[in-house]
């Protein structure tokens, strides 16, 4: 018996599978869009359990005419309306997660399934997909379907990005930005204002256990709100660059005297020592070194290798 957790390929795992696959599978699986017939190549006399209701069909996010596809290889097609569950029994194993059949699933959102072949769990999914199994889609009926069936308009995060099959898909991060900053001493009458901002940024941390409050003057409106993440280079007095780990905001106190007015920034950071600029920019390439070296806001890319070489203990 082989049980294991998966959370990096899941469709990979789950298409070698069924390819290799010598008998009929049997599926329950939420949704099936467009490129499904692809992604879960089902061989004949499988059965395929999915929610091909009206309104599932109208909204895009089950596709009659990759059910169809199926189809004519064979599978038989079943639908329930109110199915949520996620289950493929190929062969000897049972696969359980999250993914549905569709692109988005194999290519941007962050799966996992648990795979298993302890025979009681393999014959107790099959039982549960062959219950499923009582309302049968004809062609006729899949061909009216096809009529109502639209594209999807996806919801949520925009920023989201589509990556090559196999590959990870990762959450969408905040947006990362590089402050320059120079060591310096802050006057004694802004201590009011630091103390109340180290207050407010106390009550809205999230992890204190393994991370502390820090602090930076912003000499201007800054363009970071709450929530994105701050790295800080600062030029210390002997010319080094120094390299905080990443922080995220947790609170912005504006401050005015007369005609002196600041702008403090509080993050929560992880307790790791600062590095020197060059040593980390070896390990986030010549293009990540100028945006150290410049300052600025980060791009999608560049904030994956900056936080990776952090959180992987590699910037210590």
């Amino acid at each position: 018996m082989t049980t294991q957790f998966q959370g990096v390929t899941v469709w990979p795992l789950i298409r070698k599978a069924v390819r290799s696959s010598q008998r009929p599978a049997h599926v329950a699986v939420a949704y099936l869009g467009q490129g499904a017939s692809r992604l879960l190549p089902l061989p004949p006399g499988s059965r395929l359990v999915v929610d091909a209701s009206e309104s599932t069909v109208k909204s895009g996010q089950t596709c009659p005419s990759e059910l169809a596809r199926l189809q004519k290889r064979g599978v038989r097609v079943f639908s329930a309306t109110n199915l949520h569950a996620k289950v493929f029994v190929v062969d000897s194993k049972v696969f359980v997660g999250s993914a549905n059949v569709s692109r988005r699933s194999s290519n941007a959102l962050v799966e996992a399934v648990v795979m298993t072949s302890d025979r009681a769990v393999v014959a107790g999914a099959k039982r549960f997909v062959a219950d499923l199994c009582m309302i049968e889609l004809g062609p006729e009926r899949l061909s009216r379907l096809g009529k109502l069936y639209r594209p999807p308009k996806l919801t949520g995060n925009s920023s989201l990005r589509i990556r090559p099959n196999g590959r990870r898909a990762r959450p969408a991060l905040p947006q990362v930005w590089i402050a320059q900053l120079v060591a310096a001493d802050w006057p004694e009458w802004t201590d009011e204002a630091l103390e109340r901002g180290h207050q407010a940024a106390k009550d809205r941390m999230n992890r204190p256990r393994r991370h502390t409050i820090d602090k930076f003057s912003w000499g201007k409106s800054p363009s970071f709100r709450p929530g994105d993440i701050v790295v800080q280079v600062v030029k210390e007095e002997d010319g080094r660059r120094m390299v905080s780990p990443p922080g995220t905001v947790l609170h912005i106190e504006r401050w005015k005297r007369r005609r002196d007015s600041r702008v403090f920034v509080y993050l929560e950071v992880p307790v790791r020592r600062r590095v020197q600029l060059d040593r980390l920019a070896g390990r986030v390439g010549t293009v990540g070194k100028k945006r150290l070296m410049r300052g600025g806001k980060v791009s999608p890319e560049l904030s994956e290798r900056l936080l990776e070489a952090w959180g992987n203990g590699k910037g210590r």
